[in-house]
């Protein structure tokens, strides 16, 4: 559905050119309030009126005053037609308020609005409503919007919802209520509904719902026939796996190679359960999973750091001497360019403009060279450019990059087919790469290419796109390997890319064998009998228009993340770091805390991951300890994710470079009532307050046993509502308990700036 909806707006924009230029298309008539309408094609009357739906969201929704800049547009997309709203402040600070109506029925399809936040620092974010109360706006919303189709819905369980608590806008509750017929989950379709915990408003709304009749469940093959033919298809895959890159190494640095078993099979692990086939999803097609949380989302940042400076008359130290040394085992530019012409000529008209060498930032033992060519002009016909990359150490020829000279543009049908061009790929492979190509594998998910344009039937495409993966111990490693392009009408290579890097590989020895790593998968993953939506570009009814197929699925719990691969060897479910997904944050619902007096805190700290040492249970009487409280801090700071299993070492390390741990303390040392106070106003940045002498007073009889330098702490503790003492005592070396330290945390959270 994400891709469909990126259609939508494509194609609004392009409406809005069209109505630029041509003023004509603007359709008369209906409310247009500083903006305008916009039919995209003609006869295609709505039988909603623009002004209907307008009416309708207002009817439901409160759009603020402010958001008085109004435009509309008309769209028709897969069948369907809908009038996209949208509303936004002028003036500044800004705001949005959108909307889509399907201008047949009349239904809002979705709506969210945004507006700028404004939060002092820390900025702290604390729920106003609770998770109960959320559920409650949600609920009502869906009555009013989409009751008619609450038969056919069945909510999705939300306790698997972490509640941040840092500094990135208010909390927001996120309810799922999705679509099942007949018992039959449709897992793509659905509503899902977004409040906001700081005012309880609703931030976003979405209701996917296909109006195509489903196929009947007759006939259906048995799970136990949908097992087999995932068991003899060979879902699953014994292979390799590298850690995505998400930062440079150090120098002598590698990654870590994992064993894992993987769904990898073209259909995605989907069977047809009418056919008993694994459904095709080659040319492009692909199917929507779903509002489940995917254990394996990949997303990281890229960095690279390239600087050096020297003078004369200084030493130069031993890592410098031995990069000198290094580079001087390097061949020479005019090396690698042969090397470069040994296996690929260089179109007639290309100069040289660029030559650098420098470290691949995954493995800085890799020193490249990278070459590129251009002309002064542009010939129809002629590369106009070329690029290459040559290992500095032995001249191997890591990759070359060639412009086609057929035009995208053109319905010009390749000369070689599929075939054909395999074997032109794998000539090359084979003078280029003749050991490595012994040692790799066509991926069986490789396309033969993305064309913009439909071919004829029975004419070739143009370009011809193949993808081989390495092969160690027999064993599949998607992380390496090569990608090569041919021209299918010149009939040649024009780019042709290697990724091969020096790893240590596990032995495949104590793993599991495929019959236990497919019922531990399916225990984790079961198969279940579902709706699901095929969608085919350039297809029938439009770009990514979908058949409704009724398959056999791996589909895990709702609202669970989920995961294509598993240790091989201990079966847990991985994510894309290779980490078991178990061991990921997720918030705690604890049992033994029924009846504290911070009970309150303690749960809105366990929503948010924290303090979960013990799983389930707090234990509330226990010591809280040094680092224990620094981590739950740290967390609070900068969010969950990465802390969770971080070293105690680490986490005092950074607690120092934060200023709140300034103490000489081990990281299991208990934390009393006194440093419980430093600690507190250190994470309020408020300490060069508390310094300050001879302004602070405590109402606390003992208030002479205070250590030395410790009372403009207490005094701002106590006036902030922070910690109160004993009522007419501090105690200052009273030891504090995990709920003590909670409630303390949770206080601090509510201070206002």
């Amino acid at each position: 559905m994400v891709k469909i909806r990126h259609r939508f707006l494509a194609c609004g924009l392009v409406i809005l050119l069209l109505v630029t230029f041509f003023p004509g298309l603007a359709l008369a008539g209906g409310i247009e309030p500083a903006g305008q309408a916009v039919v995209a094609a003609a006869g295609e009357k709505p039988a909603i009126t623009l002004e209907q739906a307008i009416r309708t969201v207002k009817d439901n929704f409160a759009i603020p005053k402010e958001y008085s800049r109004f435009t509309s547009i008309f769209n028709s997309y897969d069948g369907r037609r809908t009038w996209s709203l949208q509303w936004n402040a002028p003036a500044e600070p800004g705001g949005s308020f959108n909307a889509n109506v399907d201008a047949m029925t009349g239904e809002i399809m979705n709506m969210s609005t945004w507006k700028p936040e404004q939060r002092p620092q820390p900025g702290m974010q604390l729920p106003s409503i609770s998770a109960a109360e959320a559920r409650q706006v949600a609920e009502k919303l869906l009555n009013q919007l989409a009751g008619k189709y609450l038969p056919e819905l069945q909510a999705l369980p939300d306790g698997n919802q972490l509640l941040p608590l840092y500094n990135v806008g208010p909390v927001t509750y996120t309810f799922r209520w999705q679509r099942v017929v007949d018992g039959i989950p449709f897992p793509a379709n659905g509503v899902t509904i977004n409040v906001r915990g700081d005012d309880g408003q609703v931030s976003n709304y979405n209701l996917d719902w296909t109006r195509e009749p489903l196929p009947a469940a007759t006939g259906a093959i048995s799970p136990a026939k949908a097992r087999e033919v995932f068991n003899k298809t060979g879902m699953l895959e014994l292979q390799y796996y590298l850690q995505p890159p998400f930062q440079p190494l150090a120098a002598g640095a590698k990654r870590p190679v994992l064993l894992v078993y993987r769904l990898a099979h073209p259909s995605g692990g989907l069977i047809d359960a009418l056919s008993g086939a694994p459904v095709d999803l080659g040319g492009g097609r692909w199917f929507d999973k779903g509002g489940g949380a995917d254990g394996m989302g990949y997303a990281g940042e890229m960095a690279r750091k390239a600087a050096s400076s020297h003078e004369q008359s200084k030493p130069l130290s031993p890592e410098e001497l031995q990069e000198i040394e290094k580079a001087a085992k390097l061949i020479s530019q005019e090396e690698a360019i042969a090397a470069v012409k040994k296996w690929v000529d260089i179109p007639a008209g290309l100069t040289l403009r660029g030559a650098n060498l420098y470290a691949d930032w995954q493995d800085p033992e890799i020193r490249s060279w990278n070459l590129n060519w251009s002309s002064d002009k542009s010939e129809p016909g002629k590369p106009n450019y070329m690029s290459a990359r040559v290992n500095a150490s032995n001249g191997e020829l890591l990759g070359f990059d060639l412009p086609s000279p057929v035009p995208y543009e053109t319905d010009q049908g390749g000369k070689l087919d599929r075939q054909a061009a395999q074997r032109l790929a794998e000539d090359f492979l084979q003078k280029v790469q003749p050991q490595r190509f012994k040692e790799m594998e066509l991926d069986a998910s490789s396309q033969p290419g993305w064309e913009p344009v439909i071919m004829k039937d029975g004419q070739n495409p143009p370009v011809q796109y193949f993808k081989y993966r390495r092969l160690v111990n027999g064993i599949p490693f998607p992380g390496n390997g090569v990608n090569i392009t041919v021209d299918a009408v010149a009939g040649r290579v024009t780019s042709y890319n290697l990724n091969w890097g020096n790893y240590a590989f596990p032995p495949a020895i104590n793993i599991l064998n495929g019959q236990q790593a497919l019922d531990t998968f399916l225990k984790g993953r079961p198969l279940n009998l579902s709706y699901t939506q095929i969608y085919i570009p350039g297809g029938p009814g439009g770009p990514g228009q979908g058949k409704i197929h009724l398959v056999y699925q791996p589909l895990g719990d709702p609202g669970q993340p989920a995961s294509d691969m598993m240790d091989a060897r201990t079966g847990q479910f991985l994510d894309w770091e290779g980490k078991p997904i178990a061991r990921q944050p997720r918030p705690y619902h604890f049992n033994d805390i029924a009846g504290n007096f911070a009970e309150k805190e303690i749960n809105l700290l366990g929503q948010a991951g924290i303090f979960g040492e013990y799983g389930e249970s707090f234990r509330p009487a226990e010591n809280v300890t040094v680092v224990s409280l620094l981590r739950a801090m740290l967390m609070v700071r900068n969010g969950v994710w990465g802390y969770k299993d971080l070293k105690d070492e680490e986490i005092l390390k950074r607690a120092r470079d934060e200023k709140w741990l300034q103490e000489d303390l081990q990281a299991g040392a208990t934390v009393s009532r006194e440093l419980l106070a430093k600690f507190m106003i250190r994470f309020l940045n408020l300490e060069r307050a508390a310094r300050v002498e001879g302004i602070y007073k405590v109402p606390y009889s003992d208030a002479a046993s205070l250590s030395p330098g410790s009372l403009g702490y207490v005094a701002l503790t106590w006036g902030l509502g922070i910690i109160q003492g004993d009522g007419s005592t501090f105690a200052p070396n009273h030891t504090v308990t995990r709920a003590e330290a909670a409630a303390a945390l949770v206080r601090a959270l509510q201070v206002k700036p």
